[in-house]
C-alpha cells in the first residue's frame, strides 16, 4: 500500500481518510508502538482534532514527525448559512486545489442529519438538479467525504445522528472512495456509526448497486432516485436511464429484495406538470409495492437557472393518497432551507458562476 505523497492530495497526503491498515503502515514507518495506531484514529474520527498538537497523548516528537510527512486535512471551511427556521445549515468548503463543495446539516424531528457530497459537480446530468449544471471537477477522496462530517460535528460540538450520501455527485460513480468512507464511518476505531443510520443514494448505476449491496452486506440503507415510472420520461429527467434502463433497474432491485429482504427507498422529486400525474403515481405504486419499498416524495425545490415549478400542497397530497391506496409506504420530505439555496449544488453554482446584473 503506497502512502507516499500523491498529486491528488497536494504536496502531502492527508491523515483524514486513513483506514486502519494505512494508519498501521504509517505507525510502523515511524517506528512507533503499534498502540499509537488506534490512538491516532480516535483523535481523527472521534475527537475531530483541528491540529495534531491537540492529540496530547501522542508524544511531541511523534507528532512532529507525523506533521513533517502528512498534512492533517484536505478541506478548509469557507462559509455557512442557516435557514430562517434553523432547520438546515448549508456549509461551503474549499478543497486543497481551490474547488468548492457543499454539505447540508438538517435538524428535524430530533435528528441531526448530514448530507455529504461525493464529487465536485456530477456527471449524471439530471435535468432538474443544480449539481450537474456546473462543470464536473473530479471525484472526492474518502478523506474529503469524511471531513465534511468532521467539520460539521466540530461546529456543532456534538455527534450527528444520521448521514446521507445525497449531496453533490453520484456516490456509486465514485465507488471506491464511497465504500472506504462507509467503512470508516462504521468502524469502532472510526466514527462508530450504525449502518442503519447511513443511507447511500444512487441514480441507478445497476452493476454498482449489486456490488454496493454485496460489499456492504446489505446493512447500509439504499435509496434509489426514481423520479418517474415511465421509461421515456425517466430518460428525460435522469439521462443515465438511457444506459441503465428502468426495466433493468427494477429487475435488479427485485432480485436483491428476494435475496436480502432489505428495505429499499425510492426518492421521487415531484415536479409540477412533469411527473405529478395520477398515471405516474399508479406506475410508481406498481414498482414499489412488490419491493415493499418506501417512497420518499420530495416537492421540487426551485432553482433559479431552471423553469421547473414546485407542486401545490394539493398535488402532493393527491400523489401521496394514490400510493397509499395501493398499500405503499410514503413519506413527504419537509422542505428545508429554501431560503439558503439548499438544493444540492446551488450555493456552489452561485459562487462559481458570474452574477447576471
Amino acid at each position: 500500500m503506497d502512502l507516499s505523497p500523491r498529486p491528488d492530495l497536494g504536496p502531502e497526503p492527508a491523515l483524514y481518510g486513513l483506514d486502519l491498515e494505512e494508519a498501521k503502515q504509517i505507525i510502523e514507518s515511524l517506528k512507533a508502538p503499534s498502540y499509537r495506531t488506534k490512538q491516532l484514529l480516535i483523535w481523527l474520527y472521534q475527537k475531530h482534532i483541528a491540529s495534531l498538537d491537540e492529540a496530547k497523548n501522542l508524544p511531541a516528537d511523534f507528532r512532529k514527525a507525523l506533521s513533517a510527512r502528512y498534512k492533517l486535512s484536505s478541506l478548509s471551511f469557507d462559509e455557512d448559512r442557516d435557514s430562517l427556521t434553523r432547520e438546515s445549515t448549508k456549509f461551503l468548503f474549499k478543497t486543497y486545489d481551490g474547488h468548492l463543495l457543499e454539505s447540508v446539516l438538517i435538524t428535524q424531528q430530533g435528528r441531526k442529519t448530514v448530507c455529504v457530497s461525493t464529487q465536485l459537480g456530477c456527471k449524471i446530468g439530471c435535468t432538474f438538479c443544480a449539481s450537474g449544471k456546473g462543470k464536473f471537477g473530479r471525484n472526492l477522496t474518502a478523506g474529503e467525504i469524511l471531513e465534511q462530517v468532521v467539520w460539521i460535528e466540530r461546529k456543532l460540538g456534538a455527534r450527528v445522528t444520521n448521514i446521507v450520501f445525497m449531496g453533490m455527485g453520484e456516490p456509486l460513480d465514485n465507488f471506491e472512495a464511497t465504500m472506504k468512507a462507509l467503512k470508516i464511518l462504521q468502524a469502532s476505531w472510526g466514527f462508530g456509526l450504525g449502518a442503519r443510520r447511513i443511507t447511500v443514494s444512487t441514480s441507478g448505476i445497476t452493476p454498482r448497486i449489486v456490488e454496493f449491496v454485496k460489499r456492504s452486506e446489505g446493512r447500509v440503507r439504499l435509496s434509489v432516485s426514481l423520479h418517474s415510472s415511465d421509461e421515456n420520461m425517466r430518460s428525460e429527467l435522469v439521462p443515465i436511464n438511457r444506459k441503465y434502463t428502468l426495466k433493468e433497474l427494477v429487475k435488479t432491485l427485485n432480485q436483491l429484495h428476494r435475496s436480502l429482504k432489505r428495505e429499499i427507498t425510492f426518492e421521487y422529486t415531484l415536479i409540477q406538470g412533469v411527473n405529478d400525474s395520477r398515471e405516474e403515481a399508479e406506475g410508481v405504486a406498481r414498482i414499489a409495492k412488490p419491493l415493499n419499498a418506501k417512497v420518499n416524495v420530495i416537492p421540487y425545490n426551485p432553482i433559479r437557472e431552471m423553469s421547473f415549478k414546485s407542486p401545490s400542497h394539493e398535488q402532493v397530497e393527491t400523489f401521496r393518497a394514490i400510493l397509499e391506496k395501493h398499500g405503499v409506504r410514503v413519506t413527504v420530505r419537509q422542505t428545508a432551507g429554501q431560503d439558503i439555496d439548499a438544493a444540492c449544488g446551488q450555493l456552489r453554482l452561485d459562487r462559481e458562476s458570474p452574477q447576471t446584473p
